[in-house]
């Protein structure tokens, strides 16, 4: 009888009692709580990567239906169904053209090869999950939907109903429970099969978790064996068992940590296993590049971790003798230890183990620069770091320094109030591992040396004063010992102290003196060596000191200087008694030129801007007595210090002397009158005039016409009356006519006889080189007309 008749005539008690006496003699009695398949989870992302629910649809055509209650089949039409075994997977690939699912049908049939109830374990375990997780999973329609034949439907449905529901931790219990123990990871193994529930119908598995039972008893006798044999001091006698405890469990803690411990290389053995930070985590180097074909399984232990926490494997194998562990946490003290397998994945041998090393970067881009007294260093913390370390050493010994500033991952630190000497920065960073701050690890120190120079004594005061001899002279206080530049700088000047290099300060003033002298006595500013320049005329500068001492220099005060131009072409003009005209050429593009007028011992100063003065001139109010104008460019700020220009503008204007002339009729005698008397009246404010005063003409000019024309010069016409400058001085003295007061008046007949005929104009004038500061005063025109 075929299975296919057995299974039509007992449909209805497979319906009813799924697995009792029906289908292929390894049929299951239950629904599997595990697949119980090595590398499940690749299968499974294989699987999912093709869009697949269960493994069942690759194994149907389209429209086919799947059995699997006593076996796999695909039916694809009424009587009408086939085995799927290995070699019907292996055609199933040629007709599959997309290459990730010929290759899972490829390895569905390796596990169909290996074990023919496997790919239906894969199967069961999978629609079961699928129908416990469907809100409908209770119903036949629902496992038909997901393409298991009706025929089987109700019986399937109804055993996953039965089958414990596992939750998200037990399926990964249950899908990685095998791999634990084909590789020996026994106490990973135990773990999961803690968390499954029981086994029940499900043989396999229980067989299984009977073996793994067993062998975690004979673990657990090996360790207890070695214990008491370390406590009784006999450390070679413990290594053995610890070995042999590892053999059986793999990834027993305690095992590995008892290797640890006890485990001494003897000769011939290989030397320890050498562990190294490198970028991308702990480089491990095995003593020798090549070990044949031996697998090795590496653990990493951690400082301050219970002594039964789960072993960290790391990931990977060896190439050409060199692991790189990538998993250690960073502040953690780790320690490699390398088991050498057997090909069924047990420890064989004794192990490779590495010295204790922190996982705690060192600090990147140290650097450290030295000032005036102090030295300041920068890093950048590893990121992880919970805080950075400083110590400094100098001449004496440790010196206190304060916490770093720390801005994003990049630290600061400024140490002040150094002597000159050599110094050594070191920097190391702590880590504080979450939840275990007093396991944190503390990186290597990272040394900077770095040396603090002699720097000058900063110039305290710079003052600047204007020399009767021309120039200005500077005077400094502080910067003893070290060597003072007067420059300017081509900006804004530094502040006061601020540290700079003799490379970058600019060239001294080329005009000051570079050789300074003593000063004769205390002048103001300071006692110090006396500088002297002569600025450029028209120069504004900004004159700052520096302190410099070899390559160092600090930045000192400064004053302004300012030599204006010199006023040139000053020339004065009384256009009145009370008011001089004051002229001259202007000063370059000075804005303000300042006149002083020194008069009657006063000075007074007036200013006059450039514009006002080219549009209107300059004129101002005196007294009619001598005075002087000084002129000179006004400073173009109120700080400056001015250097004397050198040839003042001054100029004389003598005191107002008036020279005023009359002429007299002569006096009456009879019906005739006498001759007319010429009077000249020398009028000098605050005294007599002084000698140097004018001669005086008259001129007579006639034609003959009614109205004679007036003489346009001494010589445009006949003299007909002089008097001497010496005469009018003498009178002005007092000697003469007048009292002494600076006015006298001086007569004279006017000689007729060589007058032309009448009418005649006459006309005074003043001769000599005094004629032009003295102002001549005229009578009335028709006075002088004489007919």
């Amino acid at each position: 009888m075929t299975s296919h008749t057995l299974h039509g005539g007992r449909r209805a008690m497979a319906g009813t009692d799924f697995g009792h006496a029906i289908g292929l003699p390894r049929a299951l009695p239950g629904l599997p709580l595990s697949p119980l398949v090595g590398a499940y989870g690749e299968l499974l992302a294989a699987q999912q990567t093709i869009g697949l629910s269960h493994l069942g649809e690759l194994l149907v055509p389209p429209g086919g239906r799947l059995r699997v209650l006593d076996g796999i089949f695909a039916v694809t039409g009424p009587g009408r169904r086939r085995h799927v075994g290995a070699g019907v997977l292996r055609s199933l690939c040629q007709d599959r053209p997309e290459p990730a699912a010929a290759r899972l049908l490829e390895r569905l049939a390796a596990i169909q090869e290996a074990d023919p109830a496997a790919l239906r374990r894969i199967l069961l375990y999978q629609l079961t999950h699928l129908l416990q997780d469907h809100p409908e999973g209770k119903l036949p329609a629902t496992a038909a939907g997901f393409g298991v034949d009706p025929a089987e439907a109700t019986a399937l449905v109804r055993a996953a109903a039965r089958r414990a529901r596992l939750d998200g931790g037990q399926r990964v219990a249950a899908e990685n429970l095998l791999d634990d123990v084909r590789e020996h990871r026994i106490r990973s193994a135990a773990r999961r099969a803690a968390l499954l529930p029981s086994a029940g119908e499900d043989r396999p598995l229980a067989a299984l978790l009977e073996d793994l039972a067993a062998r975690v008893k004979a673990a657990d006798t090996e360790l207890a064996v070695a214990r008491r044999a370390e406590e009784q001091g006999d450390p070679e006698r413990a290594c053995v068992h610890y070995e042999e405890a590892a053999a059986l469990a793999g990834d027993c803690p305690r095992a590995v940590r008892g290797l640890v411990r006890t485990y001494r290389p003897g000769p011939g053995d290989p030397g320890p296993m050498a562990s190294a930070l490198v970028p991308e985590g702990v480089e491990l180097r095995w003593p020798v590049a090549d070990f044949g074909d031996t697998r090795w399984r590496v653990v990493r232990l951690t400082r301050g971790e219970p002594v039964d926490s789960p072993l960290a494997e790391v990931a990977g194998r060896p190439v050409g003798g060199v692991l790189v562990d990538r998993g250690a946490g960073i502040g953690e003290e780790v320690r490699h230890v390398a088991l050498p397998l057997r090909a069924d994945g047990a420890v064989d041998g004794p192990p490779l183990i590495a010295a204790p090393l922190a996982v705690a970067p060192v600090v990147t881009e140290a650097a450290a620069v030295d000032g005036n007294g102090w030295i300041e260093g920068a890093w950048t913390a590893p990121a992880g770091a919970a805080r950075c370390e400083v110590t400094l050493t100098g001449p004496q010994g440790p010196v206190p320094v304060p916490p770093p500033a720390r801005a994003g991952l990049r630290e600061t630190l400024r140490a002040p109030g150094l002597a000159p000497g050599r110094y050594e920065l070191a920097v190391r960073a702590r880590y504080a591992p979450v939840g275990r701050a007093d396991h944190g690890a503390v990186s290597a120190a990272v040394t900077v040396a770095v040396t603090v120079h002699a720097w000058p004594d900063p110039v305290l005061t710079l003052t600047a004063r204007a020399r009767e001899a021309g120039g200005v002279e500077f005077r400094r206080t502080g910067g003893d010992g070290a060597e003072l530049r007067l420059v300017e700088w081509p900006g804004a000047a530094p502040a006061e102290r601020t540290e700079l290099t003799a490379a970058e300060l600019p060239p001294p003033l080329n005009w000051v003196d570079p050789n300074p002298t003593r000063p004769t006595g205390n002048g103001p500013g300071g006692n110090g060596p006396v500088f002297v320049g002569h600025p450029p005329p028209g120069s504004l500068t900004t004159v700052s000191a520096v302190a410099v001492l070899g390559a160092r220099a600090l930045a000192g005060p400064s004053v302004l200087v300012e030599a204006p131009l010199p006023v040139t072409g000053l020339a004065l003009r009384r256009a009145a008694p009370d008011l001089v005209e004051v002229g001259f050429d202007w000063p370059g593009t000075a804005g303000t030129v300042t006149a002083a007028v020194i008069q009657d011992g006063r000075r007074t100063d007036f200013a006059v801007a450039r514009s006002v003065f080219l549009r209107e001139g300059l004129r101002l109010p005196v007294t009619p007595a001598a005075l002087s104008v000084e002129a000179h460019a006004a400073p173009r700020s109120t700080r400056s210090v001015l250097a004397p220009a050198g040839g003042d503008a001054r100029a004389e204007l003598p005191a107002d002397v008036t020279i005023a002339y009359e002429v007299v009729p002569g006096a009456r005698r009879g019906l005739r009158r006498g001759p007319a008397v010429l009077r000249v009246t020398v009028r000098a404010p605050g005294g007599a005039p002084g000698p140097d005063l004018p001669g005086f003409v008259l001129v007579a000019r006639g034609d003959g016409s009614r109205n004679p024309p007036r003489p346009g010069g001494p010589s445009g016409g006949t003299a007909v009356c002089r008097v001497t400058g010496a005469e009018l001085a003498a009178a002005a003295a007092g000697t003469g006519t007048g009292i002494g007061t600076g006015t006298g008046t001086v007569e004279r007949p006017i000689d007729t006889a060589v007058a032309p005929g009448r009418p005649y104009a006459l006309r005074g004038f003043l001769l000599g080189g005094a004629a032009a500061s003295v102002r001549l005063e005229e009578p009335p025109l028709l006075s002088l007309v004489v007919r």
